[in-house]
């Protein structure tokens, strides 16, 4: 999902004003959140919410989503914070219909959740910016040299990726959507708070199956902005001196 500077301090006001008077509902009420995998037709290019509806803590269709729902899932089944959640959630109104919903399908607009140089997805341009690439999954595992993946080995995708981004003609991000990308490289390091590692198993059921496995699911462990912005500087650390 798209995290921007902005979202980040808008939640910051927003949310502290809630926090007191507001606690989070459930998500579902005794629904089955068997891992369904949706019709491609109706997904978008974010894997985490794309999973979040495969598993039922969205609507499983992937239409007429609210606003709540999201931040309420984000809350309940990932772990997050109210700011975290708020700050995220915030970057969806641009895809939201009068009637306050939005399908998955319309996370495919460019520049608003979705942006060039993903590390599992091809540029606008090319055509196609929602269909997972299983060639540039295993790109990115192959940076780690055999290992898991790191904010070592992200830096050395984040680097690649631009690079062939730019080769394929994809133009150059302006400065908000390099820091968008930035926070997008470390989201799911961030999610599974896994102490600074992913294995190829987490990172195939969230990037490949699009489903969060139950070593996230089960982690109480907060997800805040902080957590967020300390995996991105981590990351950009080796993206500065080099991987």
């Amino acid at each position: 999902m798209y995290l921007s500077a902005t979202n980040i301090v808008k939640s910051f006001f927003t949310s502290s004003s809630k926090q007191k008077e507001q606690q989070p509902v459930e998500s579902q009420d005794s629904a089955d959140h068997a891992y369904i995998r949706g019709d491609i037709a109706d997904r978008g290019p974010c894997p985490g919410l794309n999973a979040l509806a495969n598993q039922g803590y969205l609507p499983r269709d992937g239409k007429n989503i609210t606003l709540p729902q999201v931040q309420n899932a984000l809350m309940t089944v990932l772990h997050m914070d109210r700011t975290a959640a708020a700050a995220l959630t915030h970057s969806l109104p641009p895809l939201c219909r009068k009637n306050g919903t939005f399908d998955l399908m319309d996370t495919r607009r460019h520049n608003v959740i979705e942006h060039d140089s993903s590390f599992t997805r091809l540029d606008f341009h090319q055509g196609d910016n929602y269909t997972f690439q299983p060639d540039m999954f295993e790109a990115m595992l192959a940076d780690a040299d055999g290992g898991p993946v790191t904010r070592r080995s992200l830096a050395k995708t984040f680097i690649r990726r631009s690079k062939e981004s730019r080769a394929a003609g994809a133009p150059r991000l302006p400065l908000n959507l390099w820091f968008v990308r930035l926070l997008q490289a470390v989201g799911v390091m961030n999610t599974a708070q896994t102490g600074g590692t992913l294995s190829k198993e987490l990172l195939e059921a969230v990037f490949v199956e699009e489903r969060f496995p139950d070593v996230i699911l089960d982690n109480p462990k907060p997800r805040t902005v902080f957590t967020l912005l300390g995996n991105a500087l981590g990351m950009l650390w080796y993206v500065v001196i080099g991987p």
